[in-house]
């Protein structure tokens, strides 16, 4: 026996195990003014164990001990990686890089293959955290590539990352070390998912997500709340790649899967009440998690009912065009909105979830009727109010205020398909309502950017119920009865007040507006203006000096479009079209004025 395994079998191996301890159990119990107590003691433990074995004659007749150099690139990559657990980035980078250069020459031996490519996922990660994705991506495609050809030309089963440095009688079994080896490189494809996503390559990120979550489902190496959550993150993939069918089958694995956690949670409360803390934050967690996972349904069903939205307009555009050619063509496209279209399709299935009951909660199919909104609606508005009750506004305040705006938008987009239009005025109603109850919360000083949304969003939405009630007085071919006109004129000033309030949050301390407003701002502003001009052009009034005066605010309110990016050109491209129109009108309107003070006169 070489002189290195006497003093691993009678002190080496018992001295790792201690330092294992330290780092896996130990350090759980270290003090907040000493967090990496533990970790440092590991430390020294593992390099008098290096320091022992490199000692050692490694030469033999034959060259270098193999087994030796195994053994010392694993306390090199355990070194590493307790460097890199307390926060020292470059010695952890430095015994990484030395551990994978050693172990070139029996990259594939069974022996140190998981420790190879446990090392190469280590590399990735560090160099991702430094936001080198690009490297990040060498490390990691060469991890995966080394478990796929250990599989492919070798076999066998690999010895896992503790092996080395342990007594043999302490071997793990082959169906273990088979767990352990797959395990890694299940992390591997777990990384590479969060390195295409920063590299801005959202297919391959979501099939990696995709196939890591399908490994540690089938395997049983998953923790319920994370794998949840990571299923329905990705659902939002698939519903920005509007594959409906996909993002569904995902949302339902995650909330199969939460429920797990639910009914653990459940057993342990009945096992164990002493610890009331532990008790109160898991299930705060559990709730929190069940919040987010909500608000992923119901970001789904927003999205349904907004991609058929879209695709109802270009259908109905479609027609018009078409009505100039053939009847028939006509009818031939709109066979495109036949109920029970499919949006998308399931690729990728987790085969072992039972989710017929779930996956029903809410369709997958284009949406074509207010009826099948109305179910839509339904769902995602019991999903959101789900979410509220752990994102409420005490405590929670932008989580809360995206929600209650999620809410609104729920109403405006299943609006589109009422077509009686006074209903339809009423859900924008209740838009205004909700909104306005969130604003009257909330301390402007404190949360500026949520009031200057708040404020926008039922600007426009006033301004929508004022082109609705025009419409339903234009649909009676006749004149607005006073009681409409007055009601359109209320709605008028209403959405002006709001637009004036948010343009009024943009100005400085000596209430001016400033002379370069902010990018992010920029186009709300401008809009609003343009808005503000087009709501005062709608009033309704027989007073011709009344009238004059909506006309010269207008004009007023237009010049500041025009005046603006004159000023500053490069601000023209934000927004074209309504400068566009904002000029035009500022030639047209002293037109009009004029036609009107002569008819005043006469």
């Amino acid at each position: 026996m070489a002189a290195y395994l006497d003093y691993l079998q009678s002190e080496g191996f018992s001295k790792y195990e201690e330092a294992r301890k330290l780092s896996e159990e130990e350090s759980k119990k270290d003090p907040d003014n000493n967090p990496y107590k533990s970790k440092y003691l590991m430390r020294e433990i593992l390099v008098d164990i290096k320091k022992k074995l490199e000692n050692y004659d490694s030469d033999s007749d034959d060259g270098k001990d193999k087994d030796l150099v195994i053994k010392l690139a694993a306390l090199q990559f355990h070194l590493g990686l307790n460097y890199l657990d307390t926060e020292e980035l470059s010695s952890g980078e430095e015994h990484m890089t030395k551990c994978y250069e050693s172990l070139q020459e029996c990259r594939m031996d069974k022996w140190c293959v998981s420790l190879n490519v446990s090392a190469l996922n280590q590399l990735g990660v560090l160099w991702c955290s430094r936001s080198e994705h690009k490297k990040a991506l060498e490390f990691l495609m060469e991890a995966k590539d080394l478990h796929e050809k250990y599989k492919h030309e070798v076999g066998g089963v690999p010895y896992s990352v503790h092996e080395t440095l342990q007594v043999v009688s302490e071997e793990a079994s082959p169906s273990q070390r088979e767990k352990d080896f797959e395990k890694v490189h299940t992390h591997t494809l777990y990384y590479l998912a969060q390195v295409y996503g920063q590299l801005n390559e959202p297919t391959k990120s979501a099939s990696y997500c995709h196939t890591t979550l399908k490994r540690q489902l089938e395997s049983s190496q998953y923790e319920p709340i994370d794998w949840s959550l990571n299923c329905a993150t990705l659902s939002q993939y698939y519903i920005t790649q509007d594959n409906f069918t996909q993002a569904r089958h995902c949302l339902a694995s995650a909330s199969r899967i939460f429920s797990e956690a639910n009914a653990e949670e459940a057993h342990n409360d009945d096992d164990d009440k002493s610890d009331n803390w532990t008790t109160v934050t898991t299930a705060e967690h559990l709730q929190h998690r069940k919040a987010d996972i909500a608000r992923c349904w119901a970001k789904y069903g927003l999205a349904l009912l907004q991609y058929s939205k879209d695709k109802k307009k270009n259908l109905e555009y479609k027609v018009i065009i078409l009505k100039d050619y053939s009847r028939a063509s006509a009818e031939g496209q709109n066979n495109e909105g036949e109920d029970g279209q499919d949006v998308g399709k399931l690729t990728e299935r987790f085969s072992s979830l039972e989710l017929t009951s779930l996956e029903n909660a809410i369709t997958d199919k284009v949406i074509t009727s207010f009826e099948q909104g109305r179910e839509v609606f339904l769902a995602a508005q019991r999903w959101l109010n789900e979410a509220k009750e752990y994102y409420v506004l005490d405590g929670h305040v932008s989580d809360h205020i995206e929600i209650t705006k999620d809410h609104s938008q729920l109403y405006k987009l299943l609006s589109y398909f009422e077509t009686d239009l006074t209903r339809r005025c009423q859900m924008h109603k209740r838009r205004v309502d909700m909104l306005q109850a969130e604003l009257t919360e909330l301390n402007p000083q404190h949360f500026l950017l949520v009031c200057r949304q708040l404020q926008y969003e039922i600007a426009e939405t006033y301004s929508e119920m004022m082109d609705l009630k025009m419409q339903i007085a234009d649909n009676t071919g006749a004149d607005p009865t006073p009681h409409a006109a007055k009601k359109i004129n209320q709605l008028i000033k209403q959405s002006l007040s709001y637009y004036q309030l948010f343009l009024d949050s943009l100005k400085d301390q000596n209430k001016k507006m400033p002379e370069k407003l902010e990018n992010d701002v920029l186009r709300p502003a401008m809009v609003a203006y343009f808005c503000m001009a087009r709501l005062h052009s709608k009033v309704i009034t027989l007073d011709l000096q009344m009238g004059l005066s909506c006309m010269s605010q207008s004009l007023e309110l237009y010049g500041k479009v025009v005046n603006y990016c004159t000023k500053h050109p490069e601000s023209i491209q934000r927004v074209e079209a309504e400068y566009e129109l904002c000029k035009e009108m500022v030639d047209l309107l002293p037109v009009r004025m004029d036609r009107l003070r002569s008819n005043m006169v006469q």
